[in-house]
């Protein structure tokens, strides 16, 4: 009981040593992306469009980068531990699946073991109430998440500028946009 403090200390500066160890992780991918392949369309014409070619962000999306021969399974385990995030993009079909199950639940044993909130929800498609199972529902009751709107040129554009921001949070390499911001700074002084 006399040594709490001192205990606390030590537990504070051991967290904030391994938070800034995990930092520096070089992670492969800035995101993983769980989807069902009947999104995949939306991905290449919307998704790798906007992240990767006007963002310069790395995605892991599995049509194009899974490597065959493995263990599905185990690849996906390594592919999202090789991310920063994972990106959840939430159909009516892919809730359904138990690949959204096993997805969610590998990310999920990421944030216990980082801490951090690793997890970015994406509605692509309205979602019925009842085919919402308890693992979605609680990531979508606990977390921010976004919505994809098809018609509403606006809400896209603040989806996107959400995404990016998100995905880009903790981020350890710069990019292009980055060196933009910089010289808004220098502009304003």
């Amino acid at each position: 009981y006399r040594q709490r403090y001192r205990i606390m200390n030590w537990w504070y500066a051991l967290k904030k040593m391994m938070d800034s160890q995990q930092d520096d992780y070089p992670y492969k991918f800035d995101a993983f992306v769980a989807h069902d392949y009947d999104d995949f369309d939306w991905i290449t014409q919307h998704l790798i469009p906007q992240l990767e070619v006007k963002h310069g962000l790395r995605l892991c999306i599995g049509e194009r980068d899974f490597l065959p021969g493995g263990i599905l399974e185990e690849v996906i385990v390594e592919n999202i531990q090789n991310s920063r995030k994972t990106l959840l993009l939430l159909t009516p079909k892919f809730i359904q699946s138990n690949w959204c199950d096993f997805e969610l639940a590998m990310s999920r044993n990421k944030l216990f073991a980082t801490g951090k909130d690793v997890v970015i929800a994406v509605i692509l498609k309205p979602l019925p109430i009842g085919s919402i199972n308890g693992k979605v529902y609680n990531v979508l009751k606990t977390r921010l998440y976004l919505e994809w709107k098809p018609r509403d040129v606006y809400a896209q554009k603040l989806f996107w500028k959400k995404l990016v921001d998100t995905l880009r949070n903790g981020k350890a390499t710069a990019t292009a946009s980055d060196d933009s911001s910089q010289n808004t700074e220098e502009s304003e002084e």
